[in-house]
């Protein structure tokens, strides 16, 4: 904008006016009457976050009162108040420190003409091999091999006389070019200018433009303040998943506002987990070192379709001594704080070699089977490492398979830090799920030692992750971030968040992980607030004439959107939202937010359709009672029973079509329970692929098997694994995955020369069963043609590290698809219902040929 003399004139006279006056009742402005009466001041040589801190500061003042304040490096006479952004020799003259702020805390001073917003503003820098990793090049080479001739491996493999790994593959991506600005640098002093900002009415709910509040006001007053400001979690980190800090720059100054931070001086540069594949991931490594690999039918495990850096066994010594020798090299070279001692992901059976053999604990159910395995070992080299490096710290995480504390370790030692792997998205739904984490926490604290914050979570914000469970749905959670943050302050140093954003290859649900984000970043800095008038703020700013339509649709969100499997729910959530698009006016920026909702859950519409539609495109298997049939469970489907059933062919998952190695089931129901028999044509006998030996022991995944998919008219759905050894894994699947459920089914296995088959019962409970014993027994009534059940019979065939896949309702891919599921009823006598069925069948059948 440009002024004429005369404007230049006028606006002289006002500023003198508005000077004197203010002198006159003994205020003092930065900005009064739009016109600014201050000035920012930095050092001569200011770190890049304190220009940035500077530069946002002038725009939004500007962006408020219409006044746009200078930057200088020294303060000019003829300015009446002078506001000091970050270190310089003038916050030094007047004795405000900042040397005290790790972690993002900041300073708010002000005197009778000055005002001080500063923190620690240290600049990371890469230093020695640190820089060879930052190179982008390092990473992206084409191939495995060609790879590991850049001059990072070949240095890194000179200094340690070994072939590892290293935990820096998106070390380039944590450097910001445009703003020149890793991800590591600390940025206390624009964390102060934020919150200047917010004081001032300014608010950032989501990246950009159209996520930001920015009040209309002429004066902004000097204030009397002298506050400095610490946040409860050290750790305050949203990891934008395949972006990082190389993200638009919208991105990163959302980051910025919102006072995130990384804590690298706590956890390193960037996440520490699946520690062990550095260690056994390469083929030199491969090749050199076969005991360090686990044992699973015959062979050791250096690659599978779920690891291809192998699967340790976490009873070699020689493994252990190598994972010590790596993190100290790590510790030595690199000068990081933390290193994982993770074992590597998909951990859901373990070594079957003499040593580890016994040492699953099945009977504490799947969160905690191999606790005592894992956590065994990461305490072991955590031992040590303690010895050479007491002062750093080695962590491993509570995941999966070994998310319970260990029962054989009174305490961890010292060096020892834990990561929760956990879905607080769930804690308000699911009640039994938050009383878990609460007790684990419990647990863990006791296996802790005493001095200090030792763990802290790896969360997953994560609904809108193209292709996964909870994409288009409107996962709002603010009520659960509020409580369980309230649950962690003073006992962990905060979060690692798994953030889907901005995926362009997916609809892109900002608008409803900002909201997540927003409340998470404040509980943060505050757990202790008020979650509710945070959240009135946000609906009467952000959302203005819509305001109580949008909580009204947020928070209908928030109680139902984990089970947005109902038409009528999907339909409210739909009414909901048209009655907000219904009130904000057209092209506002009220709309555009609103619009951004919508445009996000338009797919739900697709989902009702399908909920809708009656499962008759599935294929349907007649249960015939026999209840005067004579069985023994042996596996050898020798009785006359079976001779007088239909046969059941199973087929390819994927394209539908008929086998070459055939796998056929029959199915019947006596006395109460349901009888099936299947058998498997396996021209290799010799070679079944036997990963588990015993009950419940999840390792049946990687081997041959068969699995039966079970869900009654009152639960889905449930899961029996069945191996050639006739080893039996049961699984409920209501609420995750509860392997200490027990289908009390009676199981037979017989392995013949040319195929292995099976002979199951499996009693059914009453259909209040799961209120009842929720770990005993399936739920439900005998399936009729009222009141069919839905099922799957699936077969898995392993050679190496080849699979395939077969199913008697070919779901596409993936054997966990309840709406693929078959449909199971009873004797049809009505010749119409007979024909109906019959031309299904035969429809279905064309289909897939």
């Amino acid at each position: 904008m440009t002024y004429s003399r005369r404007d230049r004139t006028e606006r002289c006279l006002l500023f003198l006016l508005a000077l004197s006056c203010a002198a006159a009742r003994g205020e003092s402005f930065i900005v009064k009457d739009g016109m600014a009466l201050g000035e920012i001041i930095i050092a001569e040589n200011p770190a890049p976050i304190v220009k940035i801190a500077a530069s946002d500061l002038q725009k939004y003042v500007e962006k408020i009162t219409g006044a746009k304040l200078p930057i200088s490096t020294t303060p000019r006479k003829d300015v009446p108040v002078q506001v000091y952004v970050g270190k310089s020799p003038h916050t030094e003259q007047l004795k405000i420190s900042s040397e005290d702020l790790p972690h993002g805390a900041y300073r708010i001073v002000s005197g009778e003409n000055w005002l001080v917003l500063i923190g620690r503003d240290r600049e990371w820098e890469p230093k020695g091999l640190m820089k060879l990793a930052t190179q982008k090049a390092a990473w992206v080479a084409r191939g495995k091999e060609s790879k590991y001739e850049h001059p990072l491996w070949k240095e890194w493999d000179k200094a340690t006389g070994e072939h590892w790994g290293l935990p820096f593959s998106q070390f380039w991506k944590q450097h910001n070019r445009e703003l020149d600005l890793w991800e590591m640098d600390e940025r206390g002093s624009y964390n102060a200018v934020a919150a200047f900002l917010r004081m001032q009415g300014v608010r950032w709910y989501m990246p950009g433009e159209l996520g930001e509040i920015v009040p209309r006001k002429i004066d902004i007053a000097l204030p009397e303040v002298k506050k400095t400001v610490r946040p409860d979690f050290e750790l305050r980190y949203p990891y934008l998943y395949g972006q990082r800090f190389i993200s638009d720059v919208k991105d990163v100054m959302w980051q910025l506002r919102m006072g995130f931070n990384q804590a690298p001086d706590v956890v390193g540069e960037g996440y520490r987990g699946h520690g062990v594949n550095y260690v056994i991931g390469r083929e030199e490594t491969k090749r050199a070192h076969p005991e360090y690999y686990a044992l699973m039918a015959g062979r050791r495990i250096t690659e599978d379709r779920f690891a291809k850096h192998g699967r340790p066994c976490l009873s070699s010594t020689a493994l252990i001594a190598a994972n010590v020798q790596f993190i100290r090299a790590m510790f030595d070279t690199f000068d990081l704080p933390m290193e994982s001692v993770m074992p590597v992901d998909g951990f859901t059976s373990i070594c079957q070699c003499e040593l580890c053999e016994g040492k699953g604990q099945p009977e504490r159910g799947w969160r905690g089977q191999f606790s005592n395995y894992v956590w065994d070992y990461c305490n072991k080299v955590a031992r040590e490492v303690y010895k050479t490096h007491p002062n750093r710290k080695v962590v491993g995480m509570a995941y999966t398979t070994y998310m319970l504390p260990p029962t054989n370790i009174d305490k961890l030692s010292p060096n020892l830090m834990v990561t929760i792997a956990q879905h607080r998205s769930g804690f308000d739904q699911n009640v039994e799920e938050r009383k878990f984490f609460q007790d684990l926490r419990k647990g863990w604290l006791e296996k802790l030692p005493e001095s200090g914050k030792h763990f802290y979570q790896y969360e997953y914000y994560r609904y809108a992750v193209p292709g996964k469970a909870g994409q288009f749905t409107p996962a709002f959670f603010p009520r659960a971030i509020a409580w369980d943050l309230r649950q962690l302050k003073g006992i962990s140093i905060g979060d690692y968040i798994e953030i889907y954003h901005g995926l362009r290859n997916a609809k892109d649900a900002n608008v409803v992980t900002d909201l997540n984000v927003y409340v998470t970043g404040r509980f943060w800095w505050d757990a202790a607030q008020g979650l509710d008038a945070l959240l009135d703020e946000y609906y009467t700013l952000f959302y203005g004439p819509a305001r109580d339509e949008m909580k009204a649709f947020i928070e209908y969100s928030e109680q139902n959107w984990m089970d947005l499997k109902k038409v009528e729910k999907i339909d409210k959530v739909f009414e909901l939202l048209t009655a907000a698009e219904a009130k904000v006016p057209e092209g506002s920026a009220y709309a555009q937010r609103v619009a951004l909702i919508a445009e996000y859950i338009d797919p739900l519409k697709d989902r009702r359709k399908q909920l809708a539609m009656p499962r008759d495109n599935v294929p349907r298997a007649v249960l015939v009672t026999l209840e005067d049939a004579e069985v023994t469970l042996d596996g050898k489907l020798d009785e006359a029973a079976w001779h007088k059933l239909r046969t059941y062919p199973l087929r390819n998952l994927v394209t539908g079509k008929l086998t070459k190695i055939r796998t056929r089931f029959h199915i019947f129901w006596a006395k109460g329970s349901l009888y099936m028999g299947v058998v498997c044509e396996e021209p290799d006998m010799k070679n079944l692929n036997i990963t588990a030996k015993t009950n419940d022991d999840t390792g049946i995944w990687n081997g041959d098997e068969v699995e039966i998919l079970i869900e009654t008219q009152v639960h889905a759905h449930y899961q029996l694994c069945i191996s050639p050894s006739g080893a039996l894994a049961d699984i409920d699947h209501r609420n995750g995955l509860k392997t200490i459920w027990s289908s009390n089914a009676e199981v037979g296995v017989h392995q013949g020369e040319k195929a292995w088959s099976i002979e199951i019962r499996i009693p059914i409970a009453s259909e209040e069963q799961a209120n009842i014993d929720p770990d005993n027994g399936l739920a439900g009534r005998m399936p009729s043609n009222a009141y069919p059940w839905y099922f799957n019979v699936c077969r898995q065939r392993a050679r190496g590290v080849q699979l395939e896949h077969w199913a008697f309702s070919p779901t596409g891919g993936g054997f966990q698809k309840p709406r693929k599921f078959a449909e199971m009823g009873g004797i049809i006598r009505d010749p119409k219902e007979r024909a109906r069925r019959e031309k299904l069948r035969q429809e279905w059948l064309k289909q897939w040929q």
